[in-house]
């Protein structure tokens, strides 16, 4: 089994793939030029978001039988495509969903506690406790807008917090649980304090939170995306800051995440969200911890052993 492997993995990870029946071509640095001379003999592709696996990779792949994405999002393959040529597409749902969920609830409780602001300001030699008094989240209510696993690994962790959980999903039904109550869209447009996002990046989820979405609400939120962030329109959001019907947010996702590839618009609105203390923006590690590397290596490895066997 032939197997191209084309992001940044640990060298554990390596070796164990190493004492496998397969052999493997790593090339964590490569352009897409490389990955593409390479794949005509692969049979297994392994990556996180290298390249956008489309029509004209898969065409270039007449061998291929697996690709496994490190990770949840498949928005950059085309798994429609690759399934009508009989390829196996999976990626490693669930792997991270602890992490997602702990870094959801570090980051709501920085934005409430002003945790960060405070951190800064004493660095600077400033003791200031007035401006930094926090509000807690207990008694509130968290609106989960996704109840897969990220979503439902966010409800578990907030149960010790005193705080009633709602959750709608348009793809599931029957999904409350001792966790959270299952609600429509206006339930949580009507009830919610707190709004985390945990949807794939699809055609219908694009610009989810838009102008509307925001008017929609009944009461200021705090805004919480640690999914994907073209489900965010940004434009929206800054506006939403600015009437402060979004009290705060806290974003992991960004619609452009490649700085050096900003447009002028893009650069400007993100210096504009930037400059929010009420905003917290992290580079897309919420589901980057220690131990879901470990769980999605594993995940991996599990995916191509049942493949060989079979």
């Amino acid at each position: 089994m032939n197997i191209l492997i084309i992001d940044a993995f640990p060298s554990n990870f390596i070796d164990q793939l190493s004492q496998m029946p397969v052999t493997y071509t790593f090339i964590p640095e490569a352009d897409r030029a490389e990955v593409l001379e390479k794949i005509p003999e692969a049979e297994i592709l392994i990556l996180n978001s290298k390249i956008r696996v489309t029509k004209e990779v898969v065409d270039m792949a007449p061998k291929l039988k697996m690709v496994i994405r490190a990770g949840v999002g498949m928005d950059h393959i085309d798994v429609e495509y690759l399934e009508s040529k009989g390829v196996i597409v999976l990626n490693t749902k669930g792997g991270n969903a602890d992490s997602v969920g702990e870094q959801t609830i570090g980051t709501l409780l920085a934005l409430q506690h002003k945790i960060v602001r405070a951190n800064s300001m004493v660095k600077q030699f400033i003791w200031e406790r007035p401006s930094n008094r926090g509000i807690e989240i207990g008694g509130k209510t968290m609106g989960i807008i996704g109840y897969g696993n990220t979503g439902q690994a966010l409800a578990r962790k907030l149960d010790g917090f005193d705080m009633e959980v709602i959750a709608y999903d348009k793809y599931r039904e029957d999904y409350e649980d001792d966790h959270a109550e299952e609600v429509s869209m206006e339930e949580i447009f009507k009830r919610s304090d707190f709004v985390s996002l945990h949807v794939p990046l699809t055609e219908e989820t694009h610009h989810l939170v838009n102008r509307k979405f925001i008017d929609s609400f009944a009461k200021p939120f705090v805004l919480l995306n640690l999914s994907r962030g073209p489900v965010v329109e940004l434009p929206a959001l800054l506006e939403g800051l600015e009437s402060r019907k979004i009290l705060a947010a806290g974003i992991d996702v960004l619609e452009n995440e490649k700085f050096d590839q900003l447009t002028e618009v893009q650069r400007e609105n993100y210096a504009k969200l930037f400059s929010y203390e009420n905003v917290i923006v992290t580079p897309h590690v919420g589901g980057w911890s220690y131990e879901s590397l470990e769980n999605i290596n594993n995940m991996i490895l599990a995916f191509v052993s049942a493949l060989i066997e079979d």
